[in-house]
C-alpha cells in the first residue's frame, strides 16, 4: 500500500514553464534541485536552472547553470554528487536551435542536433563549469543522441549514463531508433564503451525514454516506454536487466503498465516503485509497487497528480505523435528512497495554466 505523506512546489513562476525536474540529497542533509525552463517544453529559450532547499520541501532558485547566447538550448538537467563528494556533476542535453527555431521538425520528423554534455561544480552548485561534450561513438549522418535514464556512479571509476538515438535533420527514411548505454572508466573525465540496451530490428517497436536504477543486489534494472511507429499508440513498458554491470542485458519483456516515462525506484526489500505518466483517462502521474519487476500492484497505486483537463497544451498542427508529444502538459517522473525510507517523487505539470514543478512523499507498507 502507497500513502502520500507529503507534497509541495519546486518552482511554480508565472510567465514561464518549469520542465524535468531532478531532485538531490546532499550529505549536510539538505537538497539540491535542477530543472529547464523555457516558454515552452521544447521551445530555442530552454536554459536550466538550479535550485536549493534546507528541508526538501521548500526550494529556493540560486542561479542558471548553462551558458547563454551559445547556439544551443539546455535541457533535461541531472545532479549528482560526484564519488564521495562534495563535487558535484551535472548531466544534459543540448540542441541545436535551428534558422527556424525548431529544435523538432514535425513534417520530416527531424531532429536539430543534440549533444549529451557533463558540467561540473566544486563550490557545492553555486558556479558550474563549461560544457564537457561525451561523445558517442555512431555515425552522425544516421543517428542523433540524447540522454535517457539516469547516469550511475557503478564504481568509483566506473559510470554509465543511458542514451537513446533518432534520426538527425537531412536524413530521409525512418529512425532507427534504440536504446543504448555508454560508460566512463575514469569518473566521467573520458567516455568510450557503448552498449546496445534494447532495440527491435523490425523498427515496429520504438524503445524510449530508458529510465534506470541500481538495484540493492548490484544489477541495473530498466523501465522502457515502448511506442508502436507511425501511430499514436503505446503499449506496455517493457522492462532490461543487466547482471554484469551494463554490459549485456536481457530481453525486453512486457509489464502490465501503460505509462510512457516510468522511472524506477528501488526500495530495500527488494521491490521496486514505478513513477509514471498515464495517458490514458483519467491522465496524471501514477505509482505502483512490484516484487517481480514485470506485475505492478495497480489495484493499490497512489495517483500523485490528477491531470483534469489541462493534460495537453492546446491541439497539434500536424499529424504526427512527435507533435503531439511537444504539447503535453505533465511529464517526467522521477524518484529516490530517502535515508529515513520515505519515496521521493517529482515531475512537471500544469495547473491554472502555469507549468511548474512539484515533489510528492510517498511512504510504503
Amino acid at each position: 500500500m502507497l500513502r502520500i505523506a507529503d507534497q509541495g512546489t519546486i518552482d511554480h513562476t508565472e510567465g514561464r514553464g518549469a520542465y524535468m525536474p531532478w531532485i538531490t540529497p546532499l550529505g549536510d542533509g539538505s537538497f539540491i534541485a535542477s530543472q529547464h525552463v523555457g516558454s515552452e517544453l521544447g521551445s530555442p529559450d530552454n536554459h536550466v536552472l538550479v535550485l536549493r532547499s534546507e528541508d526538501g520541501r521548500r526550494f529556493t532558485e540560486v542561479g542558471v547553470a548553462s551558458p547563454s547566447g551559445d547556439g544551443y538550448a539546455y535541457r533535461a538537467p541531472q545532479i549528482s554528487v560526484a564519488g564521495e563528494g562534495p563535487r558535484l556533476v551535472m548531466t544534459c542535453c543540448r540542441f541545436e536551435i535551428g534558422g527556424d527555431g525548431q529544435l523538432f521538425d514535425p513534417d520530416t520528423e527531424e531532429l536539430q542536433r543534440p549533444e549529451m554534455c557533463l558540467l561540473w561544480s566544486d563550490d557545492g552548485g553555486a558556479s558550474w563549469s563549461e560544457p564537457q561534450v561525451v561523445p558517442v561513438d555512431l555515425p552522425p549522418e544516421r543517428y542523433t543522441w540524447n540522454s535517457a535514464g539516469q547516469l550511475l556512479q557503478l564504481a568509483p571509476d566506473r559510470w554509465m549514463w543511458p542514451l537513446e538515438t533518432w534520426k538527425p535533420k537531412g536524413y530521409e527514411g525512418p529512425p532507427d531508433q534504440r536504446t543504448w548505454a555508454i560508460f566512463s572508466a575514469d569518473g566521467g573525465a573520458t567516455w568510450g564503451e557503448l552498449t546496445e540496451v534494447a532495440n527491435d530490428p523490425s523498427g515496429k517497436l520504438l524503445y524510449w525514454d530508458l529510465m534506470n536504477c541500481l538495484l540493492p543486489d548490484g544489477r541495473i534494472y530498466s523501465l522502457i516506454w515502448t511506442h508502436l511507429y507511425g501511430t499514436s499508440d503505446d503499449i506496455e513498458n517493457h522492462w532490461v536487466i543487466s547482471d554484469d554491470g551494463g554490459r549485456t542485458w536481457s530481453e525486453p519483456r512486457a509489464t502490465n503498465l501503460r505509462g510512457q516515462v516510468c522511472t524506477p525506484v528501488p526500495l530495500a526489500d527488494g521491490r521496486v516503485l514505478a513513477v509514471y505518466n498515464y495517458r490514458h483517462e483519467p491522465q496524471g502521474v501514477r505509482a505502483a509497487l512490484t516484487e517481480d519487476f514485470s506485475t505492478f500492484d495497480t489495484d493499490n497505486e497512489a495517483v500523485l497528480f490528477d491531470a483534469g483537463a489541462e493534460a495537453t497544451l492546446g491541439d497539434p498542427d500536424h499529424d504526427n505523435f512527435l507533435a503531439e508529444h511537444m504539447l503535453i502538459a505533465f511529464g517526467k517522473p522521477g524518484g529516490r528512497r530517502l535515508d529515513d525510507g520515505t519515496l521521493l517523487t517529482w515531475f512537471w505539470c500544469t495547473s491554472g495554466g502555469v507549468t511548474h514543478t512539484r515533489w510528492v512523499r510517498l511512504e510504503a507498507d
